[in-house]
């Protein structure tokens, strides 16, 4: 609503042509000190327009008082600053002007006016609503907040975990890398060996030695289709149970999986059962989670040492959470007085949802919570 009303006043100012200015320099020594607005009476006038009154009259003016403007720009956005204000106090008298103009023309009597009228009044009483269920859920004292916590203490607790994330389907291989393993696997055409290369080649035998070595080393092999991912996330389960690092695990899933670039961070300091699925928290310390899917990764934790925020550190969290669970309710309750069936045959049938991820995409960072 608070878009749509400024909106409006945009429009009006764009209908007649006023663009913003640099204020003269006195406009701008009194915008730089709002202090005196505070001090004004309730009933001093701050907005007059002249040729405009309801009802209509030869000669007359509108009168906005302080009190009068302050609960206008209150209605719709309180934090505003009085540069902007100003500018709405202009902008409303055109407003004004042009409501009254259009009376005059008898468009307040129109089918859209009245349609428009209607749904405004239904946005505006729906915004009401939603500012007092806000309000009401927004009513937390302490005790509330200190029994709230102490029903709900595990949601408070802290912990430093690992985490590993093996993809469930493959990025296709890279046909450019195959080409380059064909080439490499080519012998090389023999050149006739000149003096100096017969000389070096003492010397060039260790190097070569070390790295036919190097290049004899084991490397991760790429997986094709998502059983092998799945039979892989297995497998590296069981070695992160056995103590291996989280990180080189993680390397090597990613490598599997043709994933390019450095592998995710595996540290998740300070995890709570709202950034990891709740039932990670009810692991002991160095405990590892079995395989936990989603719709595009099976991902394992290791569990840390657990702390937990004492209620005053958790304080205003634990107030938030109290009214984000009655805002829930309360929007709950509402949304069940009614139900709302549309006609496919006028509408058409509804559109489907699309599936979340997709084949060869990156998983996300981390499991959704439970």
């Amino acid at each position: 609503m608070i878009r749509h009303f400024l909106a409006v006043i945009l429009c009006c100012s764009m209908v007649f042509g006023q663009a913003a200015t640099t204020a003269p320099p006195a406009q701008a020594a009194a915008s730089a000190a709002p202090a005196a607005s505070t001090t004004l009476p309730p009933d001093t006038p701050v907005v007059t327009i002249k040729g405009v009154c309801d009802p209509p009259a030869a000669d007359c003016t509108t009168v906005i008082t302080k009190a009068e403007f302050e609960g206008i720009i209150q209605a719709f956005q309180p934090q505003m600053k009085l540069p902007q204000q100003r500018q709405v106090g202009t902008s409303y008298g055109q407003l004004l002007t042009m409501a009254a103009e259009a009376k005059k023309r008898g468009l307040d009597k129109s089918a859209r006016v009245q349609v428009r009228t209607h749904i405004a009044v239904m946005q505006a009483l729906a915004g009401e609503l939603r500012d007092n269920m806000q309000e009401q859920a927004g009513n937390v004292t302490d005790a509330d907040a200190e029994k709230y916590y102490n029903d709900h203490k595990a949601n408070y607790e802290q912990a430093d975990v690992e985490r590993l994330i093996i993809p469930k389907t493959p990025l296709p291989a890279d046909k450019d890398a195959d080409k380059d393993k064909d080439d490499a696997d080519k012998p090389a055409a023999k050149k006739p060996a000149t003096a100096a290369a017969k000389a070096g080649a003492t010397k060039a035998g260790t190097k070569a030695a070390a790295t036919k070595a190097a290049a004899a080393k084991p490397k991760t092999a790429v997986v094709t289709d998502e059983a092998g991912m799945a039979a892989l996330a297995a497998k590296l389960r069981a070695r992160a149970a056995a103590g291996e690092d989280f990180s080189k695990l993680q390397a090597e899933a990613f490598a599997a999986a043709n994933i390019k670039g450095a592998p995710v961070e595996t540290k998740v300091p300070r995890a709570t059962r709202a950034t990891v699925p709740p039932t990670v928290f009810d692991l002991k310390s160095g405990e590892i989670s079995e395989l936990i899917p989603d719709s595009r990764a099976f991902f394992v934790f290791k569990m840390g040492a657990k702390t937990t925020t004492s209620f005053e550190d958790a304080k205003n969290d634990v107030k938030t959470a109290i009214k984000n669970e009655r805002m829930q309710e309360a929007q709950k309750a509402v949304s069940e007085i009614s139900t709302t069936t549309l006609n496919d045959a006028y509408f058409g049938p509804p559109e489907p949802t699309p599936a979340p991820g997709g084949p060869g995409r990156q998983p996300q960072a981390g499991p959704p919570s439970n």
